[in-house]
């Protein structure tokens, strides 16, 4: 039971460092997304799979690029950067409560929205679902590691912002010609010649985790780099 009130304890305290207008901002953007979503019907022709996986693979990385920035940018920012030294536990309890709380938020959103438009929308097929799931994480993953990279590294939510977004816009315009290998939408538009959907999705899996461990990494070991930097 005491483990449990300290779980919920800090699970709120990471809530409300998230929890700010910026994030009812997303929240209201994300109602937009799901309201659209819901009037596919209406609004397309001739509504199908391909506007579900532009939806999840294309658009929502968006929200996750938002959240994501916010994660740790109060912590290492200079008003706040005194507090951070004061936490009584490890970094690594301050990243995985944080994460997890991000996660969840996200995890129900998209989980509700994909239910809702099975539902109400468009039936989707158990392939279709797994499809989804597959590409749809791997996509937001890699975009929330590198935005939440970007906010600490730069010490701001903007900058998580500016990195999450340009990666995104440079993908979506150029159609991974920087790279001329894996594609971000490879699973909406296969533009890629060398590299399959799986391949791709594997690909952007461990770039994730790369960026999720650099993102720890600073959290626990660059703490003396942030000092200097002060």
């Amino acid at each position: 039971m005491k483990v449990t009130l300290i779980l919920l304890s800090r699970a709120k305290y990471a809530w409300r460092i998230l929890w700010s207008g910026y994030l009812l901002a997303i929240a209201i953007i994300a109602a937009l997304i799901a309201a659209s979503c819901l009037m596919l019907p209406e609004l397309l022709p001739s509504p199908g799979f391909y506007q579900v996986k532009m939806v999840y693979i294309f658009i929502l990385p968006l929200l996750t690029i938002a959240l994501s920035a916010a994660l740790f940018a109060d912590d290492f920012s200079e008003g706040t950067f005194a507090h951070h030294f004061s936490y009584p536990y490890s970094q690594l309890l301050v990243f995985a409560e944080r994460g997890a709380v991000a996660a969840l938020l996200l995890v129900i959103y998209e989980a509700a929205l994909l239910w809702t438009i099975d539902r109400w929308a468009i039936p989707l097929s158990s392939a279709q679902l797994a499809y989804i799931i597959k590409h749809s994480l791997s996509v937001n993953m890699f975009v929330g590691g590198l935005a939440a990279l970007g906010s600490l590294l730069g010490r701001n939510m903007a900058v998580g912002l500016g990195v999450g977004a340009t990666v995104w816009l440079l993908e979506y315009f150029m159609s991974s010609m920087p790279l001329n290998r894996y594609y971000l939408f490879q699973a909406v538009w296969p533009v890629s010649r060398f590299a399959d959907k799986s391949h791709n999705a594997i690909a952007l899996f461990v770039a994730a985790g790369i960026l999720l461990f650099c993102c720890l990494l600073l959290l626990g070991k660059g703490r003396g780099w942030l000092v200097r930097r002060q």
